[in-house]
C-alpha cells in the first residue's frame, strides 16, 4: 500500500515517517495502564498523570500539524514536527517501558509486583526532581528495549487515539472510542513452543495477564486478533490472514470466539486455502467489523457464497456455547503410553533371541502399535515390541536382569540427562527404568476385555478399528475401552464424523483428533458409550468384517482404503458395496437417535454443488441435534450429581444426628440414636 502511494507515477512522493512506527505490536500498553503504572489499571499516579498528559497533548498538536501539511510538498517542516512529537513522547515511553519492563523482569506475579512498586517509586523521585531521567531508569528501558520492543500504541498515534476526534464510522460523533478505523495484515503464526522459544520467558504470560479468556496453548496470530479487535474502538473493520487453525481449538477460543461474544461480526471468510506463494500451508482468511460497521453489513460470504452468518468455527450459522464434557465419557478415553526412550524397543529377532536365553523374559516383552500401523497395515498388525516393567519399583525389575543390562544400556543415559526443573523430567530421570507415561488407568480399564477400539490421534480420514487388548499402545493413538460393534459403528459414522470435523484441529491437511474435544463432548445414541444396540451391532459387524477382507485382499490400509472410498471416481464393486454398507450404517445411527427423518447423503466426496450442499444441510442439522442433545445430557448429569450430593449431605447429617441421639440419649436406650441415624 505505501509502495502503491509513495511511488505513483502521477504523485509526489508522500511524508510517511510519521505512520512508520516500529515494536511489538502484541506488547504495549494504553494511556490507562501508563498512567496507573500498572499492566491493571487502577489507581492513577497524579504526578505522572500531568506529565503524560502534557506530554501527549505537545505530541498531538506536532503531529496533527503533519497532517495539516499533507497536501504540500514541505519535507523539511514536517520532519521537523515529528522530531518535536518524538521529543514531547520520550518520558512518556520510558515510563511506559518501565513498567512493562517489570513484567518481563521476574516470573512470578509476587515478583513483578514488588519490582512494578520498586519502579514507581524510582518514578515519582525522577519526576518530582524535575530532572533528566537517571541513568538507571534509562538502563531499565534499554534491557527492555532490546528484549521485546514494546510498542504503545496510544504513544505512537495520538492523533488516532485521543478521545476528541471525530468517529467517520459513526456520522462523525466525538463518542471517544474512535480508534482504529480498519486493519489489514498477516500477522505469523507460530504454535506454544515457538512462541515461548523466539519471545522468551514472560512472553506467553504476558497475553495471559492483558488479553483477558486467552489460552496458553493459542497459535500467536489469535493474539494479533485480538490485538486488532481492542485497538478498532466501537467501530471498524479488518482482514487478516491466519494459520487455518484459527478457528480451532484454544486458538480459536483465544481468538475468534471472545471476539464474537464481544460483538464482531465475521462478514467474509474463507476457512481454509493453499498459500499461494512457495511455502507449502494452507491459511483462512479472515474479515470481521464492529459496531455501525457491522450493522450497515447486511450478508455474510463464506468461502465466496452468500450465508445468513458465520460463527467463531468459521461455519455457517449463529455462535453457539461450548459442548459440555460429559461426565460418563470420561473415563471410556485413553491416551496410549508416551515411552520417551527407543531403547525400550525390539525387533521380532531381538525378542527371539531373549526368548531363547531365557523364557521368562516373554512376560516383560509386549507387542506395541501406534497410528502408522493401524492407517497403513492391510491387517492392522504390529513390527516392534517393547520392554516394560509397568509402574513397578527397580527391585521387581532387576528379576529380569538381561532385560534390564539392555535398559541401563539404551535408556538410562538418555534419561540422565532429562531436565530435573519440570516435574516430567525429574520423574523420567528418577524412574528411568519405566515408561514415561505408562498409562496403569488405561491397563486396567481394558484388562477385562477381548478387544478395544482404536484410532490414530492424526490421520487424512477417521477411522476406527479394533486390536487385542495384550499390547501397549503407543501415545499416537487413542484407545477406548469398547468391546462392541455398536460403539464403532457411532463413532465411524458421518453423526460422529461430522462432530470430529468441527471439534478437532488441523495438522496440514490431516485431522488431529482430540479426545477431550471430540469424544468426551460427544453424545452417544444411548448416554454410556459402551452400550450394546443390537440394530448397530448387526450392521457394524458386516461393515467391519467386509472392510477387513477387503483391506487384506487388496493389500491396503485404512488410509488407502478410505482414498478410494471418498472417492467418486472409483467404481469398484467391492468399493461400491462398502459405501452402501456405510450409509446403512449411518441410517441405523440415526434411527438409534430417534433421527430417522434425517436423509442420509451418498458416501463419499461430493462431485456436484447439489450433493455438496445435501452434504452441509446434513451435517448441519446433525450438528445442531448433537449439540441440542449435549446440553440436555450434561443438565441431566448435572441435576444427577447434584441429587447424589443432597443424598450424601443428608445422610452425613442424619449420622451427625444420630450420634448426638446417641450421646444424649445414652440414658435413655437407643430409641432416639436409631430414629436420628434413619
Amino acid at each position: 500500500s505505501l509502495w502503491l502511494v509513495t511511488l505513483a507515477k502521477d504523485e509526489p512522493f508522500t511524508f510517511v515517517d510519521h505512520a512508520l512506527r516500529h515494536g511489538d505490536s502484541l506488547v504495549g500498553l494504553d494511556v490507562e495502564q501508563i498512567r496507573s503504572f500498572h499492566w491493571k489499571p487502577g489507581a492513577q499516579m497524579e504526578r505522572a498523570r500531568d506529565v503524560i498528559d502534557t506530554a501527549l497533548h505537545e505530541a498531538l498538536d506536532a503531529r496533527q500539524g503533519i497532517l495539516g501539511l499533507a497536501a504540500k510538498d514541505d519535507t523539511r517542516e514536517k520532519e521537523r514536527l515529528l522530531w518535536d512529537a518524538n521529543d514531547a513522547l520520550q518520558d512518556v515511553r520510558l515510563i511506559a517501558d518501565l513498567v512493562v519492563g517489570a513484567f518481563f523482569a521476574a516470573d512470578k506475579d509476587k515478583a513483578r509486583e514488588a519490582e512494578r512498586v520498586r519502579r514507581r517509586d524510582l518514578v515519582v523521585n525522577w519526576l518530582e526532581s524535575r530532572e533528566a531521567p537517571p541513568a538507571e531508569l534509562l538502563a531499565m528501558q534499554a534491557a527492555l528495549r532490546e528484549r521485546v520492543p514494546a510498542c504503545h500504541w496510544w504513544v505512537e498515534f495520538p492523533e488516532v487515539f485521543y478521545g476528541e476526534r471525530a468517529d467517520p464510522l459513526d456520522g462523525d460523533r466525538v463518542n471517544r472510542v474512535a480508534w482504529m478505523d480498519a486493519f489489514v495484515g498477516n500477522p505469523p503464526f507460530m504454535g506454544k513452543n515457538g512462541i515461548t522459544e523466539s519471545g522468551g520467558p514472560g512472553y506467553v504470560e504476558w497475553f495471559l495477564a492483558n488479553y483477558k479468556g486467552s489460552h496458553g496453548n493459542a497459535d500467536l496470530s489469535a493474539y494479533f486478533f485480538r490485538r486488532v479487535f481492542d485497538l478498532l474502538g466501537s467501530n471498524g473493520s479488518a482482514g487478516l490472514i491466519a494459520t487455518n487453525t484459527i478457528a480451532e481449538g484454544d486458538t480459536r477460543a483465544t481468538g475468534l470466539q471472545h471476539m464474537a461474544v464481544n460483538g464482531s461480526h465475521i462478514y467474509d471468510a474463507i476457512p481454509s486455502m493453499a498459500w499461494p506463494g512457495v511455502a507449502g500451508v494452507s491459511v483462512s482468511v479472515v474479515h470481521f467489523a464492529k459496531g455501525e460497521v457491522g450493522h450497515d453489513i447486511g450478508f455474510s460470504r463464506l468461502d465466496g457464497k452468500r450465508v445468513a452468518t458465520i460463527n467463531s468455527r468459521l461455519r455457517p450459522g449463529n455462535e453457539r456455547p461450548d459442548a459440555a464434557s460429559l461426565a460418563i465419557n470420561r473415563d471410556a478415553w485413553f491416551m496410549g503410553s508416551k515411552i520417551y526412550g527407543d531403547g525400550f524397543f525390539l525387533t521380532p529377532e531381538e525378542r527371539l533371541s531373549l526368548l531363547e536365553s531365557d523364557q521368562r523374559n516373554a512376560s516383560r516383552i509386549f507387542p506395541l502399535i501406534g497410528g502408522e500401523e493401524v492407517n497403513t497395515e492391510p491387517t492392522l498388525a504390529f513390527h516392534r515390541y517393547v520392554l516394560s516393567f509397568g509402574q513397578e519399583p527397580l527391585a521387581f525389575a532387576e528379576q529380569w536382569p538381561e532385560l534390564m543390562a539392555i535398559v541401563r544400556q539404551r535408556v538410562k543415559p538418555e534419561r540422565d540427562k532429562a531436565r530435573e526443573s519440570t516435574a516430567d523430567g525429574a520423574h523420567r530421570k528418577k524412574y528411568w527404568w519405566q515408561f514415561a507415561q505408562p498409562r496403569p488407568e488405561l491397563s486396567e480399564a481394558i484388562a477385562s476385555l477381548p478387544r478395544c477400539i482404536v484410532n490414530s490421534q492424526v490421520s487424512k480420514h477417521l477411522v476406527f478399528a479394533f486390536q487385542p487388548t495384550d499390547r501397549v499402545f503407543a501415545h499416537t493413538l487413542y484407545v477406548y475401552p469398547i468391546a462392541a460393534c455398536s460403539g464403532l459403528g457411532v463413532l465411524q459414522s458421518r453423526v460422529h464424523e461430522a462432530w470430529v470435523e468441527l471439534h478437532s484441529s488441523s495438522m496440514r491437511t490431516d485431522t488431529r483428533y482430540s479426545g477431550s474435544e471430540c469424544f468426551e463432548t460427544f453424545p452417544f445414541p444411548e448416554a454410556d458409550p459402551r452400550a450394546v444396540i443390537p440394530a448397530l451391532e448387526d450392521v457394524g459387524e458386516r461393515l467391519y468384517t467386509a472392510r477387513a477382507a477387503y483391506m487384506v485382499d487388496t493389500q491396503q490400509g485404512l488410509t488407502q482404503t478410505y482414498n478410494q472410498l471418498k472417492d467418486p471416481r472409483c467404481q469398484e464393486p467391492r468399493v461400491v458395496a462398502l459405501r452402501r454398507l456405510h450409509e446403512e450404517m449411518d441410517r441405523a445411527v440415526l434411527a438409534a437417535y430417534g433421527w430417522d427423518e434425517l436423509v442420509v447423503p451418498p458416501y463419499g466426496t461430493p462431485g456436484t454443488d447439489a450433493e455438496t450442499l445435501a452434504v452441509a444441510r446434513f451435517e448441519d442439522e446433525v450438528i445442531d441435534r448433537l449439540f441440542a442433545l449435549n446440553a440436555q445430557r450434561a443438565a441431566e448429569e448435572k441435576a444427577a450429581s447434584a441429587a447424589a450430593g443432597a443424598t450424601a449431605g443428608g445422610k452425613a447429617k442424619g449420622a451427625k444426628r444420630g450420634k448426638k441421639a446417641d450421646a444424649e440419649g445414652g440414658k435413655g436406650g437407643s430409641g432416639q440414636g436409631e430414629l436420628g441415624i434413619g
